[in-house]
């Protein structure tokens, strides 16, 4: 039997999603509380594997198991949740669960990952949300980085936007943006993405970029231009991580409830 869980977790502590020797990571946190609680080794996958230090509350993994070995443990799919719960360490937890049909798979039957990246913009410092937003004290142009994002819709070569690594290491570069939305709720900005998978960093670069537009450092042609070159060279730099939230993952068959997501206000999940 198949089970997919929707997960939250800090990832401030964490060395990404993807299990690395050595390394603290959520995979390796989630498989060690499952081998626990059903005694077996339990490999885990995931609709997206975010980057070092980017946080998820939308993240759905999912699992095989005997239906004997599940039944041996518990009857109820919520006990088995708290339970995990009470095995994982404090920066990450289960919110949601459910059975899943058995060509289900988190990352291929996944159609379409959205993430946020939040940021406080104001004068002066404000220190409360310094772990969570990124701070800029100077004004920018929305209607300029609307206008410059509307050049990133669609299906396109995005090795502009990546580590200049994977573009030579031949890599497959080409991804589908579906939305880009700047949420205004001062003083906080949210840049929200929508699309069919991101590449490493990749948003932390559109987003760095955008920003320049706004600051009017760029134009909204120069995106364009910048696009096209598929060349590192020229966009916007890296942002950090630790605004970056994986907020949803989409499937046609499992729906996490709104209600668990922190971001249901903002977006219309």
């Amino acid at each position: 039997m198949k089970i997919a869980l929707t997960i939250h977790y800090d990832g401030s502590a964490f060395s990404g999603f993807q299990r690395q020797t050595g390394e603290r990571t959520v995979q390796g946190a989630y498989e060690k509380a499952l081998e626990i609680y059903f005694r077996n080794p339990v490999q885990i996958h995931c609709a997206g594997r975010t980057d070092r230090g980017v946080h998820a509350c939308g993240q759905v993994i999912h699992f095989e198991i005997n239906e004997k070995d599940f039944f041996f443990r518990t009857h109820d799919l919520e006990k088995m949740i708290y339970n995990l719960n009470g095995l994982l360490p404090a920066d990450t937890s289960i919110v949601f669960g459910g059975f899943v049909q058995d060509d289900f798979h988190a990352r291929f039957s996944c159609i379409g990952r959205e993430y946020i990246y939040s940021i406080v913009s104001s004068r002066y410092r404000m220190p409360l949300y310094r772990k969570q937003y990124l701070w800029i004290n100077y004004p920018v142009d929305l209607k300029k980085i609307r206008e410059a994002s509307e050049h990133l819709i669609g299906e396109h070569d995005f090795a502009s936007f990546t580590k200049n690594i994977y573009k030579t290491q031949l890599e497959k570069t080409v991804r589908r943006i579906d939305r880009i939305k700047v949420i205004e709720k001062p003083p906080f900005l949210y840049f929200y993405y929508d699309g069919s998978g991101f590449l490493h960093n990749m948003i932390r670069i559109i987003t760095g970029t955008l920003l320049m537009v706004g600051k009017g450092n760029l134009t909204p042609e120069n995106v364009q231009s910048i696009l096209h070159s598929q060349s590192r060279m020229h966009p916007g730099k890296t942002l950090p991580a630790f605004p970056l939230v994986l907020v949803n993952a989409r499937y046609e068959n499992y729906r996490t409830p709104k209600e668990c997501n922190p971001f249901h206000n903002i977006l219309d999940f």
